[in-house]
């Protein structure tokens, strides 16, 4: 009982991150970003980034992907659903718990196609970054998958545009 009760609560973090997100950015156009509404952005992509710690960071990850990422974590909802990332960010927990305990099956695959969305949502071309996950060993991949989704996330959710205009 008490896996299955972790297990359920696991999946909850990623459906909350989804709805806070979402929210967020509704706040967001209405009135504008807040210090509030960014700390409360930063508690639930911590509580979400946790769930998956440790990741399989390879060095100059955080860097590439940071100049790829286009969009702040609250302006995708024009490309993905509230219901559709809230899924991607509750299966990627779930992979994560069956690597750590060594019960992964055949879901790389799904964890590819899941983790591009969220990637080209964000406006990360997954070919730009194949070099952090181009492994035959299913679980390498997969742990590194993971890694670059986290990673996405994270940088994401404190992204400014402004940073683009000052690296070019």
């Amino acid at each position: 009982m008490d896996m299955f009760t972790s297990y359920e609560e696991e999946l909850r973090v990623g459906e909350a991150l989804a709805h806070i997100l979402a929210a967020a950015s509704i706040v967001i156009e209405l009135e504008g970003e807040s210090e509030e509404v960014r700390n409360t952005i930063m508690k639930y992509v911590d509580l979400w980034i946790s769930k998956l710690s440790p990741i399989d960071y390879s060095p100059g990850m955080a860097e590439v992907i940071g100049s790829k990422v286009r969009k702040k974590i609250t302006n995708i909802f024009d490309k993905i659903s509230e219901n559709e990332l809230g899924d991607i960010l509750d299966f990627i927990i779930d992979v994560k718990r069956k690597l750590d305990i060594g019960t992964l099956e055949t879901e790389i695959l799904e964890l590819e196609v899941r983790v591009e969305r969220v990637l080209r949502v964000l406006g990360i071309d997954i070919n730009d970054i194949r070099q952090f996950f181009d492994f035959t060993n299913a679980e390498k991949r997969a742990n590194r998958l993971i890694a670059l989704a986290t990673v996405s996330i994270g940088i994401a959710s404190v992204w400014d545009e402004k940073w683009t205009a000052e690296l070019q």
